[in-house]
């Protein structure tokens, strides 16, 4: 899965050497690692290994990856996975709060190809709202966005219920206000 070109002695890549004997026959090696990679992949260096004990190689990586898996290396091949970047983000304040965002969702698309669930090996997105992830197959990311849009029409409606309900009374009113006197002693 992975095409690697690894030098045991460096922590860099070895270049790609410009040629390779394939089947007999000596083909540059930029015509045959092209040959070998899947459309919509790239060449790219990773990085595998113990801390002083790392080693890098050049692996097949989907071109929508912006993990740097040189910067962001794993210990073993297997544990490699990719990253697309946080394409949709959304998140909210609170009236007690209005600087911090107290609650947020984020979607980006991932592929964990070690993984033993075709569904988690191909592309998919992965959602999260900062202590639980949710990993989508694009079938279910597009149902979650439907059920979202909805979402966002209940909460307009309610918003404008709100609005509407604040511009016909004077003022917002603390319960000791609204009780009668003897009620409040």
């Amino acid at each position: 899965m992975a095409s690697t070109v690894q030098s045991p002695t460096s922590t860099k890549p070895s270049p790609l050497p410009a040629s390779a004997l394939l089947d007999g026959v000596q083909v540059p090696v930029a015509q045959s690692a092209a040959a070998a990679i899947e459309p919509g992949y790239r060449l790219v260096p990773a990085r595998f290994g113990k801390p002083g004990q790392q080693a890098d190689a050049w692996v097949q990586c989907p071109t929508w990856c912006t993990e740097d898996h040189v910067d962001h290396w794993n210990q073993h091949p297997v544990d490699l996975s990719h990253w697309g970047g946080e394409d949709a983000r959304w998140d909210v304040a609170s009236i007690p709060n209005p600087l911090q965002a107290l609650l947020a969702l984020s979607a980006r698309l991932y592929a964990d190809p070690a993984n033993q669930d075709d569904r988690m090996r191909a592309a998919h997105v992965r959602m999260d709202d900062e202590s639980i992830d949710v990993f989508l197959t694009p079938e279910m990311a597009e149902e979650t966005a439907d059920e979202l849009i909805a979402f966002a029409a209940q909460l307009r409606h309610l918003a404008r219920q709100a609005r509407q309900f604040n511009e016909q009374t004077s003022q917002p009113r603390r319960l000791a206000e609204t009780l009668p006197e003897e009620a409040q002693a």
